[in-house]
């Protein structure tokens, strides 16, 4: 990756911080990489935020839902820096095959509570969602919270299917890339790598989402576009590789958000959870 000398300066006084204070400097790093953007949300999802019903779970997480509240549940949860209403595209789709959608702003994200989150926590807010609302027939998650929803089912969290949308499928790389561009010392380094292995309660490294898949035994549609800069699609095939149960849904020109809003993939995700 070709970098400016802006961000050459800044990985510098990175670099030159975690020389002269590790500790310090790994935990200054660590407040950043937890710390999502609430980035407004945009006119296109408008429609979804006005025609749901609002309402708040424990923790101060915002909810925003849609279909008939005796209906069988299906949560809809976003990535990193996201919002419940850009999941807004598969509430149409679910509802007419009979279910209720509940769509979640995450811990720290739009109008829910909190500062900073992590795989651990967020892991955590979908379980107490599950306490507050009942059973889930499916979740529908993207990118970070692809991952993380994988995590909660391994930690209590019930659902009967799991769609993975444009999700990474090791934590641990997401965390050494960005470990790589700050420029941290090797000390530095194992600070931040300890401290965020206590709030996540595991090593980055055991976070692999296939390999704790094929633990589950639950039904999981990947679904992921060819062409995703953000998270590559390599990531999809290493997912299905290694779960059993896996079926992919591989798609072309749609990038890591637009997959999001397209009429085909959420009218095929609605039909692989009704199935």
């Amino acid at each position: 990756m070709k970098m400016s000398l802006m961000q050459k300066m800044w990985i510098g006084s990175w670099r030159y911080l975690s020389l002269v204070l590790p500790h310090q400097t790994a935990l200054w790093a660590e407040d950043l990489f937890l710390t999502p953007s609430r980035v407004p949300r945009p006119p296109s999802e408008e429609g979804f935020y006005q025609s749901s019903q609002k309402m708040t779970l424990p923790g101060g997480i915002a909810a925003y839902t849609w279909g008939q509240s005796d209906r069988p549940i299906v949560l809809l949860v976003h990535g990193w820096s996201g919002r419940g209403t850009q999941m807004g595209a598969f509430a149409q789709p679910l509802v007419e095959k009979g279910f209720r959608v509940v769509a979640v702003d995450g811990p720290a994200h739009g109008a829910s509570e909190g500062i900073r989150t992590n795989v651990g926590d967020y892991a955590r807010f979908m379980i107490e969602a599950q306490q507050a609302l009942g059973p889930f027939k499916a979740v529908v998650a993207h990118s970070f919270g692809a991952g993380c929803s994988v995590l909660a089912v391994r930690r209590g969290m019930k659902a009967e299917k799991l769609v993975l949308v444009a999700g990474p499928s090791r934590y641990e790389i997401v965390v050494n890339n960005y470990l790589k561009f700050i420029g941290l010392t090797s000390l530095s380094q194992r600070h931040f790598l300890r401290s965020l292995e206590m709030k996540v309660g595991m090593p980055a490294s055991e976070m692999n989402v296939g390999r704790i898949g094929s633990e589950l035994n639950i039904p999981v549609l990947v679904v992921h576009d060819e062409g995703d800069k953000e998270v590559r699609y390599k990531a999809a095939l290493e997912i299905q590789e290694a779960w059993p149960q896996a079926e992919l849904l591989a798609t072309q020109g749609l990038g890591h958000r637009r997959i999001l809003k397209d009429a085909v993939v959420t009218g095929k995700v609605a039909e692989f959870i009704s199935k």
